[in-house]
């Protein structure tokens, strides 16, 4: 085999680039050559680092009683993996991996070892990265089911898998200023959604302006959102801020966005893609830092279709949707709501507890709510002001809530039919009142486990 000094010095120039440090010792532990990686390691120049034994220059706790070189070159060891933590010249312990391997001649006599040194630092931090990640992963998960058990978040209050979706699009939208549309019927709290979402923004110590649009006539709206100038219109005899200024660096809800003329649509786009405006009647370009979020029981995609609303207008407010259920598709959250309407009645009337008898549940669990929950408000504050008591019997519940029992509108169904939906509502009705808890739920009703499982894929009940 051919072999020259030109490959020697080859060999000598690679081990002098190499990235990991490589140090060779001999028979004696003694160092007898050191790359460059290997003296930016230890802080110590070849030069001051050749002679010496190994242990002062590679300097860590484990060789301070014997080092395993001795093993390696007593045993004839051919590769030895171990991991350290190496002090260097300046007192700095850095963890490092260590692989020795016997060094031979080329008489194949062995004359030493030869050490390469690799700092694992970056290795570490990135296991350490991984290991924060995980545990975050897991305090979201932590949270995540924590969530999916709350029965309020802010002023809003539901159990339902329903408003489980809802709550975990407010906590996302509520961290960043991207715009919302929320959609639902009247009465599903639409302007509660909004306020719990600036509750929880970085905006929350800033305003929440609420405009109404379906309240105000064109003329007026235009003035309310923008503002005007002295002069502008007949009474007008002072300059006026619009909600749009008094909103800046917070947040400005428009209720009942589709009622908007077309005109007013248009000065409304250009604020959500510039945030810029003029007063009416003004010159002066005004600049506001504002987050919108605007509502509507209307079918906008519709409207569009029609051309009574905006295509770009629309896509600008679609930016996150967030849909309110009506109160007849979240029934298990009735109960919860009926608690904390009442507590805030009784401290509006200066009443003691007040509560609903089990009867009059039954009437106001079969109701389909067309109102939604501000029905319900007026219908429980109606029926306090018939009563005395604390109790709240059903004859005092708005006729229009009795009428359905009462009417005997069960007359023509099949019995089995009725005894099937009492039977659902009365199982929902329990998991509100139990908080979910499925025991309590089985003992409540006096039924095994199995039984309501059963009874629960029977009736399509999901487990929040």
């Amino acid at each position: 085999m051919y072999r020259s000094k030109t490959w020697s010095f080859n060999v000598a120039d690679i081990l002098r680039s190499m990235s990991d440090a490589i140090v060779t010792i001999d028979a004696e532990e003694r160092i007898t050559s050191m790359n460059a990686a290997a003296e930016a390691l230890t802080g110590l120049p070849e030069a001051e680092a050749l002679g010496k034994r190994c242990g002062e220059v590679i300097r860590n706790d484990v060789w301070s009683t014997r080092s395993p070189l001795k093993d390696v070159l007593e045993r004839g060891e051919t590769v030895v993996h171990f991991n350290v933590a190496l002090e260097n010249r300046a007192g700095t312990r850095i963890p490092v991996s260590i692989c020795a391997s016997l060094l031979k001649n080329e008489a194949g006599e062995m004359i030493g070892v030869i050490l390469s040194i690799r700092d694992i630092r970056p290795v570490l931090g990135l296991l350490d990265a991984l290991h924060r990640s995980e545990e975050e992963i897991a305090r979201q998960e932590g949270r995540l089911r924590t969530l999916q058990r709350r029965e309020r978040l802010g002023e809003m209050i539901g159990r339902s898998a329903k408003m489980q979706e809802v709550f975990n699009l407010i906590q996302v939208v509520a961290k960043s200023d991207v715009t919302v549309l929320i959609q639902g019927e009247s009465g599903t709290g639409k302007a509660l959604l909004a306020s719990t979402i600036h509750g929880l923004s970085h905006r929350k110590e800033g305003p929440f302006i609420t405009v109404s649009c379906a309240t105000l006539p064109e003329s007026l709206l235009e003035s309310e959102l923008f503002g005007h100038v002295k002069g502008a219109f007949t009474g007008a005899i002072k300059d006026k801020l619009g909600r749009f200024e008094l909103a800046d660096k917070g947040t400005i809800f428009l209720d009942e966005v589709g009622e908007m003329s077309p005109p007013i649509q248009v000065k409304l786009l250009r604020v959500l893609q510039e945030r810029q405006f003029e007063r009416v009647g003004g010159s002066r370009t005004l600049s506001v830092d504002v987050r919108v979020i605007a509502a509507t029981n209307r079918d906008l995609a519709k409207a569009v279709q029609e051309g009574r609303f905006r295509e770009d207008l629309f896509y600008r407010l679609y930016v996150v949707p967030i849909v309110v259920p009506p109160l007849r598709e979240r029934k298990e959250d009735i109960p919860l709501l009926i608690n904390h309407i009442l507590k805030k009645l009784a401290a509006k009337m200066q009443r003691g507890a007040l509560r609903v008898l089990p009867e009059t549940m039954e009437f106001l669990m079969q109701y389909d709510w067309p109102g939604n929950v501000r029905e319900l408000e007026n219908a429980l504050e109606f029926a306090l002001v018939r009563v005395a008591g604390d109790a709240i019997p059903p004859h005092s519940l708005p006729s229009w809530i009795r009428k359905g029992r009462e009417s005997g509108d069960d007359l023509g169904k099949p019995l089995a039919k009725i005894v099937e939906e009492r039977e659902r509502e009365e199982i929902i009705k329990k998991f509100a009142e139990c908080q979910g808890r499925v025991g309590d739920v089985a003992n409540a009703l006096g039924v095994g486990r199995t039984t309501l499982w059963r009874k629960m894929r029977q009736y399509r009940i999901a487990r929040d």
